[in-house]
Formats: C-alpha cells, sequence, structure tokens
C-alpha cells in the first residue's frame, strides 16, 4: 500500500514538472517580439538619449470654401417673427439649390428665438414717459460648404438677394487633406533626424537608433477664418490663397556609446 502510495506521488510530481516545462517553452515561442526588443536595447541605456521636435509642413491650396449664414427677423410676437424668418429661410435655401448647392452640404448650426425688452428705435421721437416695446428676434444659421471655389462670389450674391442679412465668416479648407498630412508627416521625420544629427556631432557623440516617436497633436494649424467687409455690398471677389499644413513628432534616439 505504501508503495502504491510513493508510485502516485512520484507520477504526479513528474506530471506537474513536465507541465511547467511545456509552459515555460511555450512562453518563449510565443514572444519572439519580447526576445527581440530586448536583444535590441541592449547596449544602450535610457539615460543617454538625445530628444527632439520634427516640424514638417506642406503649403496647399484649398478646393472647398465653407461659409456661415442666414436671417434675423425681428417682431412684436413671437409667430409673426418665426413666419417671417421661415418664409426668408426658404427662399435663402431654394437660391442655394438653384446655384448647385448640395442638401448634404447644407447644415443648420443655430436656430435662437430670444426677447429684446429693451430693443433699440429707431427713426421713432419718443416721449420721455413712452417705453419701448419688447420685440421677439428669431435666428436662423447654416453652414454651406461651396465647392466650386469660382462661385463663392455668386452664392453669397444669391443668398443676400434671397434675403440673408448675417454672414460671418468664410474658411477655406481641403476636402481631402490625408495626402498633404503624409507629406508634412515625412518631413517632420526627416526634420527630427537632421536636428538629433546636428545636436551629437556639437556634442561629440553618435546618433544611436531611435528610442520611441510620438506624435504632436494638435501640431496642424486650423486655417482662420476670413471675415467679410460688406455683406451688404454682395458677395464680391474672393481670394482662397494657400493653406499650410503641418505636422511634429516628438523623436527620442539613443547615444552610441
Amino acid at each position: 500500500m505504501l508503495k502504491r502510495v510513493a508510485l502516485v506521488g512520484i507520477a504526479i510530481a513528474l506530471i506537474l514538472s513536465l507541465g511547467m516545462a511545456g509552459v515555460w517553452l511555450w512562453g518563449q515561442a510565443a514572444s519572439p517580439a519580447a526576445a527581440q526588443s530586448t536583444e535590441s536595447a541592449e547596449g544602450y541605456s535610457p539615460a543617454e538619449t538625445i530628444t527632439v521636435v520634427g516640424q514638417g509642413s506642406v503649403s496647399v491650396r484649398p478646393d472647398i470654401a465653407n461659409v456661415s449664414l442666414g436671417v434675423e427677423t425681428s417682431a412684436a410676437t413671437i409667430g409673426e417673427a418665426v413666419a417671417e424668418n421661415q418664409t426668408i429661410m426658404e427662399s435663402i435655401l431654394s437660391a442655394l439649390e438653384e446655384i448647385g448647392i448640395d442638401s448634404k452640404d447644407i447644415q443648420t448650426m443655430n436656430y435662437s428665438i430670444r426677447l429684446d425688452r429693451y430693443p433699440e428705435q429707431f427713426g421713432r421721437v419718443e416721449s420721455a414717459t413712452e417705453e419701448p416695446q419688447p420685440m421677439y428676434r428669431v435666428s436662423n444659421m447654416v453652414n454651406v460648404t461651396i465647392r466650386d471655389l469660382d462661385s463663392v462670389g455668386d452664392v453669397l450674391d444669391a443668398v443676400i438677394e434671397a434675403g440673408a442679412n448675417d454672414i460671418w465668416g468664410i474658411t477655406f479648407a481641403m476636402d481631402d487633406p490625408s495626402q498633404a498630412q503624409d507629406e508634412a508627416r515625412a518631413g517632420a521625420i526627416d526634420d527630427a533626424l537632421a536636428r538629433a544629427g546636428a545636436l551629437a556631432e556639437l556634442n561629440g557623440v553618435a546618433l544611436g537608433p531611435v528610442m520611441s516617436v510620438t506624435e504632436i497633436v494638435g501640431s496642424t494649424p486650423v486655417p482662420m477664418p476670413k471675415a467679410l467687409e460688406s455683406a451688404a455690398a454682395g458677395g464680391g471677389p474672393v481670394s482662397p490663397g494657400e493653406l499650410e499644413i503641418g505636422y511634429q513628432v516628438q523623436v527620442t534616439y539613443f547615444i552610441e556609446r
């Protein structure tokens, strides 16, 4: 009986030993990247590095324009102000459709109704005891994407003729900036390598391999809107100019010993 118990114990111990060895071997086979990473970093110290910020930029011509436009109306009652606003806004949308703006490129950005208790009374002579009458103001604004830059002036003329009295900005952009961003990114990496190499030479050391690369989020400049000087005077000439697509990366290089 004792011999049988001893044999069972020995068998269990052998099974556990073989199992642990199998797990270890599987882990080594399943983690070649980890082993390779350890080898690639051998001979380099994280305390001996050079960190730089590389910058790249590409100048491109915009191919779309965005303009915010709409109408504000006022009346003594909400119903009157809303009705007038709706009528004019329908005329504006019809004008946009007639000039070739797709409905998917028109998006409502603001609709508001407010009570103005002390409106300015222009062209009226009031007695000292007469109180200004409250007015309801309704504003409806849309953002319009114009894909033919040659038609920007025509679009503005059309909506102004339709009754738009609130036009407060034009911005130019690229419909698909991915190619320009790729070029700017490549330029940023090249610039980082040049900066790091110059620093290494100035300090009498040799530049080693890359330790880390970090994208600096928000490094691409946002095109600033161009305000319209006089919407009442009509669309007028509009110059899209150029956009600068920028990119920044932070790169850390090892120093060769």
